[in-house]
């Protein structure tokens, strides 16, 4: 189960985890590695939990690092999905800085990236699936944790020492339906590198 998925049931959003279909890339190993150094500068008494019926939620760290491409798709068959995607390029990400995501109740500490084919993918998604968004801006990023609130400015600056001109290409995507099913997606066109 994907850690979005576990924040609804916690935060009683959703009674069960049959919530929405989502797309999303995987990042590469060295990405990930700078991911998981990234979190163990973070210390323990700064990670969000909540206690919910005697049950104790860590929010914790990303165990599973991503980009969230569309995330609320209500259906569990992958093959709209790729037919959406059938002439689509593979794509550049570029790894930007550490920032803060607010919320009333914890800060989310992130990994920003830029990628003009994740803003195009997320776009076509969006308006061929007719999809409303309760965040209508896309911002790509890999989540690092989510912290107690105040204390995402602590950390705010941390990626200075770890992600200077990092960059990755993705040739696929995946759809995880709502049982947690994933498929790979491989964009067909080759990307035009110059």
């Amino acid at each position: 189960m994907n850690w979005y998925k576990r924040y609804l049931i916690a935060e009683k959003v959703q009674k069960d985890d049959s919530n929405f279909s989502w797309i999303y890339i995987d990042i590469p190993k060295d990405i990930k590695k700078i991911q998981k150094d990234i979190q163990k500068e973070i210390k323990e008494e700064d990670i969000y939990k909540i206690e919910q019926e005697g049950e104790k939620w860590n929010y914790g760290l990303e165990d599973d690092p991503h980009i969230t491409v569309k995330y609320g798709i209500d259906f569990d068959e992958p093959d709209k999905i790729i037919e959406i995607l059938d002439d689509e390029n593979e794509g550049i990400v570029d790894i930007d800085s550490t920032e803060i995501f607010d919320n009333e109740k914890y800060d989310v500490l992130v990994i920003k990236c830029k990628s003009k084919d994740l803003a195009r993918l997320n776009k076509k998604l969006t308006e061929d699936l007719k999809i409303e968004d309760s965040h209508p801006v896309y911002t790509p990023h890999i989540t690092i944790g989510y912290l107690k609130k105040g204390k995402g400015k602590e950390y705010k600056d941390i990626s200075d020492k770890y992600l200077k001109d990092k960059k990755f290409k993705f040739t696929e995507v995946f759809f995880e339906d709502r049982n947690d099913k994933n498929t790979k997606i491989r964009l067909k066109r080759e990307l035009n590198e110059k």
